[in-house]
This record gives structure tokens, sequence and C-alpha cells, in this order.
């Protein structure tokens, strides 16, 4: 490790001390007492803060100073281009879920071709607001195939798995999905259910899942506060994943790992 990385790591450390010995909000010292405290340069303690501000532990404003943030909550998916069934660890925190709205609605075009289903098809669509540590994180709209799940329990959707409600009840087993990761701007509603501002930057995930028949049981569409929310994504870049070849077969890969992480990257107690 080169003497700069060493400088880096220290400050960081250092700094992530100092960030967890304040709440939320306060102010911590400027980067000229900083740089003079630990001794290395100011470019090089700016790039930790930077490092800090874009992971959400930090926030900088313009002729105040640095002061607390929060952290961004991360969500790790663990796989690869022949990944089903792969294990990633749970987003950490405590979630719970707020149902706003339930209704069975006729499936449209656009509805019916995510389904794989006639237009007409009776489907269950639930509306919920997702919380971590009573933090509001996402609102996601969630369409399932009404004949798979009669009389579904909507208090087990607030306090527990949709997905391990579908496994022990209806005995759906979801097997695997394809996800889609966009960056959006809240509109009115979602911006009032996340506490965030009309037109802030939104993390939106949309996922169509198959159970364990190849059938496609669910369409969901999630938006994220994208200042509390990441997803990350580990590949396999072994000669025989094929991700040492062109840069397509690399990207291949990256949106297959993703697309299976969505399986259950939204549902995250499942």
């Amino acid at each position: 490790m080169t003497a700069s990385l060493r400088k880096r790591d220290r400050a960081r450390e250092y700094l992530i001390g100092l960030i967890e010995a304040r709440a939320v909000g306060q102010a911590i010292p400027s980067e000229r007492q900083l740089s003079t405290e630990l001794g290395i340069s100011r470019p090089t303690l700016r790039a930790v803060v930077d490092d800090l501000i874009r992971d959400g532990w930090l926030v900088r404003e313009h002729g105040r100073g640095m002061f607390v943030g929060s952290p961004k909550i991360v969500q790790e998916i663990v796989g690869g281009p022949t990944s089903r069934g792969a294990a990633y660890p749970l987003a950490p925190g405590t979630w719970t879920s707020r149902v706003l709205d339930h209704a069975v609605i006729p499936a449209g075009m656009t509805l019916g071709s995510r389904l794989r289903v006639t237009s007409g098809t009776p489907v269950l669509r639930i509306s919920r607001q997702r919380f971590v540590d009573g933090e509001a994180i996402s609102v996601e709209t969630i369409h399932v195939l009404d004949s798979l799940v009669p009389g579904i329990d909507l208090g087990a959707l607030e306090s527990g798995s949709f997905y391990g409600l579908l496994r022990d009840r209806y005995g759906v087993v979801p097997t695997d999905a394809e996800q889609v990761h966009e960056a959006a701007a809240a509109s009115a509603a979602e911006a009032a259910l996340l506490g965030v501002a009309e037109g802030a930057p939104v993390l939106v995930l949309e996922r169509v899942a198959r159970d364990q028949h190849g059938r496609v049981f669910e369409f969901t569409r999630a938006v994220y506060r994208s200042d509390r929310y990441r997803v990350t994504t580990q590949l396999s870049l072994s000669p025989g994943s094929g991700g040492s070849g062109s840069g397509g077969s690399v990207a291949a890969e990256v949106e297959h790992a993703h697309e299976w992480g969505g399986g259950d990257t939204v549902d995250h107690d499942a």
C-alpha cells in the first residue's frame, strides 16, 4: 500500500470516528483544521471528504461548512451471468411497510404485456410505503395475478415479507426476475410520501418476476430515495464467465446480475 493510500485510509477512519460521535446535522471541523490535525494535504483530505459525501456520511453546504449526514442504505447484489437463486445479504436496518391502497383491476394492454396475460385479466394492485428504522425509504406498487392470491392478508404485507407470504401461504416460489434501475424525478405524490422535495432525484426499480413453473406472477414498480439508498453489484469476471472478453460481454454480465438481484432487492425481508 502506498503512503498516499495509507494517509487516505487513516483520514477516512478518523473522519468516520468524528461522524459517529456526532448527531445528524452537527458540524465537523473545517478541511483546513482537519488537514492540519491529520498532517495531510488539503487535496488528499478533500478526496476522502468527497467519498464520504457521495456515500451520505457528510453533507457540504457552501459557505457554511460540513455536517453529519445519513449514510445510504446499501443493497449488495452478488451474482453472475448464470446465477439463479444467488445469495446476497439483506439491506441493513429494520424494514416495515404501510399499505396505502389496494384494488383488483383489469389488466390493460401495458400491464397485460408485463404479466403475460390478456387484457381484462384480474390483477391485484397494492401500493405500500416502506420504511427503514421508521424513515420513509420507498413507495412501491405491486401487481400480482389475483387468481394466485385469494383472500390475501394485507396486514402480513405490513409486518412481513411479500415473497415469504407467497411461498408459505400460496405455494408461489419466486425463482428469477428481470429488474431495471433508472434515475427519475420525484412526482408531487412520491415526494410527499418520501419526505423529499418535488422533482428531487429518485431511483426507480421495475421488476417482472417468475415462479417455479416459469410463470410471470408479478410486476412491481418501486421508487427509492436516491439520497438514502444505493445498489451495488459483485460480478464474476473469470475467463469462464465471458466477462474477460469484449466490452459487450461485460455489459451483458452487469445487466444480468442486476436483473437477478431484483428477485428480492425491493423485498428486503423476503
